[in-house]
């Protein structure tokens, strides 16, 4: 994998509620100059580090207290696109200016997560326990180590008051509920802080939808439930030698069953669990003065799988059939069982020296390594002979950062060189039909890098410049599969992408708030693009190369505050991803496809919304009330390459509206608050044939004792 399992580092903090810097960092950042975009760090020098960088903030309060989750945030910024395919712990991708799946970096408070797909995702992390969440474009920050492509979402979680206490539940349609928990205690006496944190889902997804590849036929999803708890604790320190050193440990747990489309899926479900363990060390002056020391260390191990034994297969109509395997299953040629278990350790390193106020260093080492052992007896059986074999993966990235800072100030560069290192051993089947496995052992060394450049013409006005070569190593699922429906792919080359992003920004406080204006145009060229793509065996799939895809566009977006009580905002993004190859792949021969728009990728959207806010409203005193209405655009596209404007295999136009209100009251301790999604009742597609839900509502009531 890549440096995913260091992934839990981040989770925990989700629950452990103890992040050292959160709470500095929230002041420094609110008085930071916010056309700077500044990310804030331990002192003022630190706090222009990602001023170079293109990024966007989604803040405490576009989050806090409602019942939006973390995708329907992202999907209303600048550039986001999310993929979803269908309700309450569905499959979902996130997309940055077109570069989506396992090239984002998915962080939680600098952790990578991406690979804990089959434990965790974004959507786990309770909005409320959110101190803001970072969208990097283009260039991934250097100090998050690993390897990511075209962009990175950074959750920060927030710091807490010394006794503190949060609690709510939310109840919304199809039968869904969430509970989350958490509680902190910290002794000032001895420096330690204990925390403790969970999280209880349930989902019937029991939505109607019309089936696209069945003739419009609207049917009830029946075999669609979901269910996840986790649960999470941590023990820091802050007056030992370290000025933290924090320990924490999670467990979870999830079951979803599997909804049909082509066919009606009875039994069919996946299930894993995850017990994750994490060790932080951070002290500033560490040996000399100016350096600082931050170290992370992690180990999980985790078991999924997925279970498809029925005996028959039926259709919408109710009609029966003897599976295709003597051993039973829904969905394929084969029957399942798996019993899938993983170990995961992954470190990162990061040192930084402030030289002078001009100039600073950044030295980060993240390595990983993972071992998987996959057991499916049931598939075995099925083909005939063994199927999937034990394999490890290991990576080791080094980066160096250089930061400038010159004219007081309204100069500003970081250039980083990476080198990415990794090295992958285990038995496949090339030819599943063919009993014949072979060993495959590969090591492999590149090199990448980036430059950012900032310059601030006014107080008001600045302007960004970027450019990156960066590489992106294959994770662990891509080369070796899963275990039960993804097939080896140990040929895999990793992505490299060469990019550039250009923009304006300005901001202009007034006597409501701010005004703000961000225009940037990008190009990357994304080289040996992974694309993953069915097999000759049914419901099996493996990963590819797929070649050279270029993209260029542009972003506008515009916020601000109208009125003391009325704040706007408007964006859109234009993206178009081009496929560059003259050839086929692997021969000389035209390629058919060349020039043509990338499929089953959004090229045109936009979000718009408007948010009424005001004290008192209803009278009384400490209450707050929040009216907010958001809409989002999506233009139509193509699952397959557009070969005839007459095709029908298309992601049709979506126009969606949401509401919501929110009132807090006894200074925020209990806040209620409802939100109705999809208001007209649209049928709405991000995937083909596998419809989004229609119109439906949640109500939520928090409590917070501190």
């Amino acid at each position: 994998m890549d440096a995913t399992k260091s992934a839990a580092i981040g989770i925990l903090s989700i629950f452990a509620l103890t992040n050292t810097n959160a709470q500095n960092e929230e002041e420094e950042f609110l008085n930071a100059e916010l056309e700077e975009f500044v990310i804030v760090g331990h002192d003022d020098v630190r706090q222009m580090r990602e001023a170079s960088m293109p990024i966007s903030v989604i803040s405490v309060k576009q989050l806090e207290g409602t019942s939006t989750n973390i995708n329907d945030a992202l999907a209303r910024t600048t550039g986001i696109t999310v993929r979803n395919t269908g309700g309450v712990g569905s499959a979902s991708r996130i997309s940055v200016r077109g570069l989506e799946g396992k090239r984002m970096g998915i962080y939680i408070d600098e952790a990578a997560i991406g690979q804990l797909s089959d434990y965790m995702s974004l959507n786990d992390v309770p909005t409320d326990m959110i101190e803001r969440i970072e969208v990097y474009k283009g260039i991934v920050p250097y100090r998050f180590g690993g390897s990511a492509l075209g962009g990175a979402v950074n959750v920060v979680t927030k710091e807490y008051p010394p006794v503190y206490l949060d609690a709510s539940y939310e109840i919304a349609s199809f039968n869904t509920h969430k509970l989350n928990t958490a509680f902190k205690r910290n002794n000032k006496k001895t420096g330690l802080q204990f925390g403790l944190g969970g999280v209880l889902t349930y989902s019937d997804n029991d939505y109607e939808m019309k089936l696209q590849n069945l003739d419009n036929r609207v049917v009830k999803r029946d075999h669609d439930q979901f269910k996840k708890a986790m649960v999470g604790g941590s023990l820091k320190a802050t007056k030992w030698y370290f000025d933290e050193a924090k320990l924490e440990l999670v467990y979870t747990a999830t079951r979803a069953e599997i909804q049909g489309i082509d066919f009606d899926i009875r039994e069919a479900y996946t299930h894993g669990q995850a017990l994750i363990s994490a060790l932080t060390l951070k002290k500033d002056n560490f040996i000399a003065k100016g350096l600082d020391f931050d170290f992370d260390a992690c180990y999980s191990y985790g078991k999924n799988g997925l279970y498809d034994a029925a005996p028959y297969r039926y259709d919408w109509d109710g009609n029966r059939y003897n599976a295709v395997s003597a051993y039973g299953g829904e969905q394929g040629n084969y029957a399942s069982d798996s019993d899938n278990r993983t170990d995961d350790y992954a470190s990162k390193l990061n040192l930084s020296y402030l030289m002078n106020q001009y100039s600073t260093f950044n030295l980060n080492l993240y390595g990983t390594h993972t071992r998987q052992k996959p057991k499916n007896e049931l598939m075995d059986k099925s083909f005939g002979y063994q199927t999937n074999f034990p394999s490890h993966m290991s990576s080791f990235t080094v980066g160096f950062s250089y930061d400038l800072t010159l004219l007081d100030g309204k100069f500003m560069s970081a250039t980083t060189v990476k080198n990415f290192n990794y090295s992958s051993e285990t038995k496949v089947l090339e030819q599943t039909f063919i009993n014949n496995p072979t060993e495959i052992s590969l090591s492999r060394n590149y090199w990448g890098g980036s430059e950012s450049l900032r310059y601030k013409f006014t107080k008001k006005l600045l302007a960004k410049a970027s450019f990156s070569s960066e590489v992106r190593i294959p994770t662990s699922e891509e080369l070796v599969g899963n275990g039960y429906s993804i097939l080896p792919a140990t040929n895999l080359a990793p992505e490299r992408c060469n990019g550039l992003n250009a923009g304006l920004l300005y901001h202009h406080n007034n006597k409501h708030g701010f005004i703000e204006i961000e225009g940037n145009f990008f190009l990357n060229e994304l080289q040996d693009m992974i694309r993953y793509q069915a097999d000759m065996i049914p419901s099996m799939a493996r990963y590819a190369n797929f070649g050279t895809v270029q993209t260029q566009g542009v972003e506008l977006e515009f916020k601000g505050d109208a009125t003391s009580f009325l704040y706007l905002y408007a964006n859109g993004t234009y993206q178009d991803l081009r496929d560059r190859r003259k050839h086929e792949t692997g021969s000389e021969a035209a390629n058919p496809t060349y020039n043509k728009r990338m499929p089953n990728i959004p090229y045109l959207l936009a979000n718009a919304g408007i948010e009424l806010h005001k004290e008192n409203l209803f009278g009384g005193k400490n209450q707050n009330s929040r009216f907010l209405v958001d809409a989002s655009y999506v233009h139509e596209y193509f699952y397959d390459f557009e070969m005839s404007k007459y095709q029908d295999r298309k992601i049709p136009t979506s126009l969606t509206f949401d509401a919501g209100i929110e009132h807090s009251f006894r200074n925020d301790m209990w806040t209620l608050s409802f939100k109705a999604k999809n208001l007209t009742d649209r049928t709405v597609y991000s995937d083909l044939n596998r419809p989004l839900p229609g119109r439906n509502f949640s109500f939520k009531v928090r409590y917070v004792m501190k």
